[in-house]
């Protein structure tokens, strides 16, 4: 009798002291990653006969408020005989949280950080200019076009004062009456090099640096970021997959100036309305003295 109790109470204090380590463990175990994992292809056809096929493979991991984006794209064109012509690889990657637990305290402006000893402010040259043009100003060229996608602006291609490292093309949209300076393009017809393997891409720092702002992730599928630079004007960057023409693509724009073209875009409206409504006038008055 004596040894089982004996028994017992050993069987109870381990009991005991087992259920204690396991709350312990319970408290002090992290919470582990959730990560979700999507892949992509498309094929295109080119001109030559050649045939270009894009992979690519974006893992969003999520820790908390902290959200991680991995992004690996591989691009390969082979010749008609399946003949490796060109073959290209590019990462990126970038984290930011999100959700209900972010931090109490707002994330501090990029302009508050002081600046590095002989480095330029975050905000040189204020929020009212891209790719050196000033939204408002009126440009002057030789030949406007009409671009379906964007009914209300025309487009003309500049040179700006200092290019771009691998993009090819810059546009610039118009309001269609006075010509003032409503968005502007800058767009790259293969993708930038993010400047690192595994990092931000250089062209985001870059943003962030010169309008004094954090970019913002607007998509969980492809690189697309915004900043909002004030005055109502903001900036878009496409790092990859922004068209069927441009892998990167980036844009500026004045939301104020988007309104001033929608208003020149109805005022040439009534015009040509009050155009054709006196020549149907004209031409009924004269068949009418004709007959």
């Amino acid at each position: 009798m004596k040894n089982r109790k004996v028994m017992l109470a050993a069987l109870s204090f381990g009991a005991v002291a087992m259920l204690a380590v396991t709350t312990a463990c319970a408290k002090g175990e992290p919470k582990g990653d959730s990560s979700t994992k999507t892949s992509e292809s498309s094929v295109v056809t080119n001109e030559n006969g050649s045939v270009s096929r894009t992979f690519t493979e974006c893992n969003v991991t999520t820790n908390g408020s902290m959200v991680t984006e991995r992004r690996r794209e591989t691009r390969t064109t082979m010749d008609t005989d399946g003949n490796v012509l060109e073959s290209s690889t590019s990462e990126y990657a970038q984290s930011y949280t999100v959700g209900d637990f972010m931090p109490a305290e707002p994330r501090p402006s990029i302009k508050d950080k002081p600046a590095a000893e002989g480095e330029a402010s975050s905000a040189e040259g204020g929020s009212d200019s891209f790719m050196g043009l000033k939204f408002g100003d009126v440009v002057e060229a030789k030949e406007f076009t009409s671009d379906p996608t964007e009914p209300t602006l025309l487009r003309t291609t500049f040179v700006p004062k200092k290019a771009l490292a691998e993009f090819d093309d810059y546009y610039v949209y118009v309001t269609p009456k006075s010509h003032k300076v409503v968005k502007v393009y800058a767009c790259a017809k293969n993708a930038v090099d993010p400047g690192a393997s595994w990092r931000r891409h250089y062209l985001i720092e870059a943003l962030e640096k010169r309008y004094g702002t954090w970019a913002r992730p607007r998509s969980s599928f492809r690189p697309i970021y915004s900043f909002d630079i004030g005055g109502g004007r903001y900036v878009t960057a496409c790092l990859a997959g922004a068209s069927c023409d441009y892998e990167t693509v980036l844009v500026g724009w004045d939301d104020a100036m988007l309104t001033v073209a929608a208003n020149e875009t109805e005022e040439l409206r009534n015009e040509a309305r009050k155009n054709a409504r006196e020549k149907r006038k004209a031409r009924v008055s004269d068949a009418a003295a004709a007959f």
